[in-house]
């Protein structure tokens, strides 16, 4: 029901956009500022706040060139979705804003977003080859409209409390570690009040998703059509993740409560598998941390990673435009300046997170150098190591529900082999009614 509601939802907006474009969006021009004169300000809104400093000093530098101000607004992730489905049934929305693989499919249906290929065409600074081609396939359509230019990317390590291992008398991680050696460690870990790590059943980037492919598995085929949760090896590699979670971590009813990254800073957890978009918030906090290579699934039994053994999952998010902005030139142009080389290097300077154009996420390193070696996140772009999209579908339904459908199985992992056969059921179930 819910994904008929918003199908809904964008029909109806894409509808009142046709009129938009024909009455109200014809402004274009070779400057940045409007040339009817429409709007000076341009209204951009994110999702993290820890981001917000560095974008708003970027953004700053733009309307010092441009002469057009810029006004960046932190809406939480629930709520900016409720935001952006208000606007596009109707309301205002942002000039400029993120778009995710979870949502973009839809936006870009309905026409939501700007389309970008005439001004990607005549500019000079974006050339869409210097970004992931994973990351740029998310925000482009079939038919090759470009409908947002890559932000950033992230990957995924693992993060240690060195205290705690001592403490424990348990060797600290290596680059070398197999999930094993992770469900080892952490079941040693875990006593006397104190856990070998945690996982919030939202987290499927920074948890399972990662094992299931690193052991050969998958969520869902290549087409969009199949699932991938009844796999052997996916089945193999989630009853691990079952034992991580039952030997390894609090009671499910703890996580939800206190949430893991609390537990993990206030040293209750020792370990953490995190994306790379949360370092910024850990800058705050005074710990003795290590960050590792996230661990890989040994299948050959011969001691070494061998290639597709370690997977990191990784996304993306794009810089979009409103298809209803007064002022198509300047979010565009806005767009370029932080998504061109200088902008991108610039992000990943001030630590902001990594950057979508490739080859300049090394000064992201360097700006955490002093407290942290964060160079596992590059790491797995190299060598035998793999980087897999984040799985998503044209509305990943799914995937929010499959988060509710393991619970049952993390209390009781005797019962994954049977939990994943009816969530690929399911998850057929809605794959289908996704193309109707």
């Amino acid at each position: 029901m819910k994904l008929k509601r918003m199908m809904a939802v964008s029909l109806v907006a894409a509808m009142g956009l046709t009129m938009l474009s024909a009455c109200g969006n014809s402004s274009s021009g070779d400057s940045a500022a409007s040339s009817s004169g429409e709007s000076s300000t341009l209204n951009v809104k994110i999702w993290d706040s820890t981001q917000l400093e560095g974008i708003r000093q970027i953004c700053d530098e733009w309307s010092a060139q441009s002469g057009v101000d810029v006004q960046v607004e932190v809406v939480n992730w629930d709520n900016y979705w409720t935001l952006l489905e208000a606007g596009a049934s109707g309301g205002q929305m942002p000039d400029v804003f993120w778009m995710h693989s979870n949502n973009s499919q839809r936006y870009m249906d309905a026409k939501l977003l700007l389309d970008l290929n005439d001004y990607i065409d005549a500019d000079e600074s974006i050339d869409m080859n210097n970004y992931y081609a994973d990351i740029v396939d998310l925000y482009t359509q079939d038919d090759g409209t470009h409908y947002a230019i890559p932000k950033d990317y992230d990957t995924v390590a693992l993060w240690y409390n060195k205290d705690m291992f001592d403490a424990a008398g348990v060797e600290y991680p290596t680059n070398d570690w197999t999930w094993e050696d992770l469900y080892e460690a952490g079941k040693a870990l875990t006593k006397d009040g104190k856990y070998g790590m945690a996982m919030d059943t939202d987290l499927n980037q920074e948890g399972y998703y990662n094992i299931v492919y690193s052991y050969g598995g998958y969520i869902i085929n290549d087409d969009k059509t199949e699932s991938g949760w009844d796999d052997p090896k996916t089945v193999e590699a989630m009853e691990m993740w079952g034992k991580i979670v039952k030997d390894c971590m609090p009671p499910q009813s703890m996580m939800s409560e206190s949430g893991e990254i609390d537990m993990f800073t206030s040293q209750v957890t020792a370990m953490q598998l995190m994306g790379s978009w949360r370092v910024a918030a850990l800058q705050e906090y005074d710990c003795n941390w290590g960050v590792v290579n996230i661990p890989y699934h040994d299948a050959n039994g011969n001691g070494q990673c061998d290639a597709g053994e370690r997977v990191s999952i990784y996304n993306g998010l794009g810089w979009a435009a409103a298809a209803s902005t007064a002022n198509p030139d300047a979010a565009y142009s806005l767009i370029s300046y932080l998504c061109s080389e200088a902008g991108q290097v610039k992000q990943a300077e001030l630590g902001v997170t990594m950057s979508a154009y490739m080859g300049t996420s090394d000064t992201w390193v360097d700006a955490r150098a002093d407290k942290w070696d964060l160079s596992p996140y590059l790491n797995v772009t190299e060598g035998t190591d793999k980087m897999v999209i984040y799985p998503y579908s044209r509305a990943s339904i799914w995937a929010e529900n499959a988060k509710q459908e393991l619970v049952p199985a993390y209390n009781d992992p005797s019962i994954m082999a049977d939990t994943l056969k009816t969530m690929a059921v399911n998850m057929e179930n809605e794959l289908q009614a996704e193309q109707k």
